[in-house]
């Protein structure tokens, strides 16, 4: 493996975990009708910030596996993707948010807000790392 090749892969992985932290704790955050906070002490600010910590966490374990090997999979095809339709354009980052999104609704449509948590944290990694610009 080239170093380019694996400081993308690199950046790739932690957009996946700082993705998967923030969809599951939007989602917990989202799902509050579930039955996890039909409970006596839901109402208490303790009581919620323990559900949804409880939930944040569950959402977590279930969401993040997917995150590292679907979303990390198909963020590398769809930037290589993007590089052979417009190699040396500023275009091919559209052509990366579409493949994204096109990636993100085969799931169901919320892997949709993971597809675009996804590009949004690997984006800012890419800006924040100029020299693994896309």
């Amino acid at each position: 493996m080239t170093p380019h090749l694996t400081r993308i892969v690199k950046r790739k992985l932690l957009s996946a975990a700082i993705s998967s932290f923030l969809f599951a704790f939007f989602f917990a955050w989202y799902t509050r009708h579930e039955p996890f906070f039909y409970h006596p002490s839901a109402g208490t600010v303790p009581g919620a910030f323990s559900r949804f910590m409880s939930v944040g966490f569950i959402y977590l374990a279930y969401s993040a596996p997917v995150i590292y090997v679907y979303g990390t999979f198909t963020s590398l095809l769809s930037d290589f993707i993007g590089f052979c339709i417009l190699p040396y354009s500023k275009l091919r980052l559209v052509i990366s948010g579409i493949m994204h999104g096109v990636f993100g609704l085969i799931l169901c449509p919320a892997s949709l807000a993971a597809a675009a948590l996804f590009f949004v944290a690997d984006i800012t990694l890419a800006a924040r790392f100029p020299g693994q610009k896309k």
